[in-house]
């Protein structure tokens, strides 16, 4: 087995037992997708949520299905795992799959809308993964990337907590109260902009989450020993500055969310 495979083995391992790691700011706490979340940044990106067909990839439990069915034709959930969920979940155009990011089992150029929330940071190889979206991707399709981000200070804080020892290369993540990760890669705008345009994509768009603002700028807030009172007050401050602040420097949000042509 190669470096690659025993990571993507590891992982499928991982999240078959640390399923509540698996977090996103599309889904709300209660376990439902954030649909007016989603419409507003599809707006803000200009993002088509009507091409069909929509592969979801690293789908996870397969919820974003629920927000696909709004419209018609095609949904194809594909994960790593094959989730529990997806035998409620799928039935008429709504399809699931169990796969890799690096080996993507569609013809190319037969995908309109490929969503990949809050899963890339995990692959392993990012430039296999970009190349293998450009391939399926039609000329007229749109990625929907979704993607925690480290031009920050949760960025300042990995890079530390990993050098000093406390936690492992690539696992360190402000989610689920700083528990660590079997691989969480260290993304900037810059690093997705560099994969995707080696990979022969050309159109960028991108904005941050301002309600993702404080965790960006103090990721301390969701550390196990933090009172949730700081969080409480944290969260109202940043209410008052956070849309402006974040339009002007996005990458500062703990997400980036992106819209990516050929």
């Amino acid at each position: 087995m190669n470096a690659l495979s025993q990571i993507e083995s590891n992982l499928q391992k991982f999240y078959q037992t640390h399923a509540a790691l698996v977090s996103s700011p599309f889904i709300t706490r209660e376990g439902r997708v954030n649909s007016d979340l989603l419409e507003s940044i599809g707006q803000t990106i200009k993002l088509r949520w009507d091409l069909r067909p929509f592969l979801d990839l690293g789908c996870g439990t397969g919820l974003l299905s629920t927000f696909a069915r709004r419209k018609p034709g095609m949904y194809i959930g594909l994960d790593l795992n094959r989730h529990a969920l997806f035998q409620s979940l799928q039935g008429g155009s709504v399809h699931f799959g169990q796969g890799s990011s690096l080996y993507l089992p569609f013809r190319d150029q037969s995908i309109g809308l490929l969503a990949c929330v809050d899963s890339f940071e995990h692959y392993p190889d990012h430039r296999a993964a970009a190349d293998e979206m450009y391939r399926v991707l039609r000329a007229d399709g749109q990625i929907f990337l979704s993607v925690p981000t480290y031009s920050n200070v949760a960025g300042w804080v990995k890079k530390r907590m990993e050098a000093c020892g406390r936690y492992a290369p690539n696992t360190w993540a402000p989610f689920d109260y700083w528990k660590a990760e079997e691989y969480e890669y260290f993304i900037t705008p810059d690093h997705i902009r560099s994969v995707f345009s080696a990979a022969g994509f050309t159109r960028f768009s991108f904005t941050g989450l301002a309600s993702e603002l404080v965790y960006g700028l103090a990721p301390w807030l969701w550390h196990p020993q933090c009172p949730p009172f700081f969080e409480k007050v944290a969260i109202r401050a940043f209410r008052l500055f956070a849309g402006p602040v974040t339009r002007l420097f996005p990458h500062w949000s703990l997400h980036t969310v992106w819209r990516i042509e050929k």
